[in-house]
């Protein structure tokens, strides 16, 4: 059986998005970019890095620890600017990371909101079954099976067999035409 595109193929990615999945992860790497940007200085700030935390929250993990980085991470900007005695008035500050929160809710609704349509597009795709166009059987577990065996195997329906009344039309017409015939 075949991976599905949902499971990446090798042992690094799969540890990578088992890693990306823990809430813990991006609330470990908001502190260490606030960290990071406290021990610069007040020349050279990273709070654009913040988008790092929030969108990869918002794809991997949910929507609410997505949000709340995306409000407290700037919050923890202003503390930050404070230790680091910055020349601007703390309201020009506190202006700054608000439009910083709103930015970065924007991305995080953005993400979010892409990755769940991702999410849904691709239990679509993968829900699809696959059926030979000349033989009618069904791709089902890497094997091509008959429509009856699939039904019975996916979903325990046992089926039996009849004729439409189309189809029953057509046969008795073609019967009467070469009795006639």
């Amino acid at each position: 059986m075949s991976e599905t595109p949902a499971t990446p193929p090798n042992f690094f990615a799969r540890h990578l998005v088992a890693l990306l999945s823990k809430n813990a992860t991006h609330i470990f790497l908001g502190i260490a970019i606030l960290l990071l940007d406290l021990f610069t200085g007040k020349y050279l700030i990273f709070p654009v890095l913040f988008i790092v935390p929030v969108a990869f929250a918002g794809w991997y993990c949910s929507a609410r620890i997505s949000y709340s980085l995306a409000v407290f991470l700037p919050i923890g900007r202003i503390f930050v600017a404070m230790a680091d005695k910055t020349d601007f008035p703390i309201p020009y500050v506190v202006a700054n990371n608000v439009i910083r929160v709103l930015v970065f809710l924007f991305i995080a609704y953005l993400v979010v909101r892409t990755g769940r349509q991702t999410k849904e597009l691709q239990a679509r795709v993968e829900s699809l079954v696959t059926i030979c166009a000349w033989s009618r059987t069904v791709k089902y577990e890497g094997e091509w099976i008959s429509f009856e065996q699939y039904l019975q195997r996916e979903f325990n329906i046992n089926t039996s067999h009849g004729i439409s009344p189309d189809e029953a039309k057509k046969i008795f017409a073609e019967l009467d035409q070469k009795r006639v015939g």
